[in-house]
């Protein structure tokens, strides 16, 4: 219910009817609905079984993986639940995408030699793509990608991820404000004042 409502739309008396106990027991067992919505969102993206293999194959493995999901879970995936609470939970969502998806595909990257700017842009980028398309064929349901079939949105999802990898190892300065360098460790040293004279004797 919290995939196809979102948090603040479902309530307690409403989850417990539709599996059938007491609102009673939400609370005893989860302390209530907050503590039910962080067990229902405990899911993984499981990127351990993706990532490995060549980089230049990288976005196919991921389309499949995303379409793979999208097909398997409906509308019972973990995350829409994390986008359509988003205005309540923006910490929740945050979180989960760190963990489960920048974190590792970073990690994934510099393995694969790119630099730490490279690898954390490139996985910024690749993640803010996959979230936009989530809400465009999963919550809004209009346009071209709500429209593909599974066959055409893996293909069209392989091309763009993996143009977002090659164009990420090729960058040669950071790209968002947060990979940005300070002045000592771009090898610039930030102005200072000028020594006081020393008195004439």
């Amino acid at each position: 219910m919290f995939a196809l409502n979102g948090y603040e739309a479902t309530t307690v008396s409403q989850i417990a009817r539709a599996a059938g106990f007491s609102p009673n027991l939400v609370t005893r067992y989860f302390g209530g609905k907050e503590g039910l919505f962080l067990a229902a969102m405990e899911t993984r993206l499981n990127l351990d079984s993706t990532l490995p293999g060549p980089v230049d194959g990288l976005g196919w493995r991921l389309a499949d993986r995303i379409v793979d999901r999208w097909e398997r879970q409906g509308d019972a995936d973990p995350l829409l639940a994390l986008l359509r609470s988003v205005a309540s939970r923006p910490a929740a969502l945050g979180e989960f995408l760190e963990k489960e998806a920048t974190a590792p595909l970073t990690e994934a990257l510099v393995s694969w030699g790119f630099s730490e700017h490279q690898a954390v842009d490139t996985a910024n980028a690749i993640q803010s793509f996959i979230v936009g398309t989530v809400v465009t064929r999963r919550m809004l349901h209009t346009g071209a990608v709500a429209a593909a079939t599974g066959p055409q949105l893996r293909g069209w999802l392989a091309d763009v991820l993996q143009r977002l990898v090659d164009e990420g190892a090729t960058a040669d300065s950071p790209r968002l404000p947060h990979q940005q360098r300070s002045s000592a460790e771009a090898g610039h040293q930030p102005p200072t004042d000028p020594a006081p004279e020393e008195p004439c004797s």
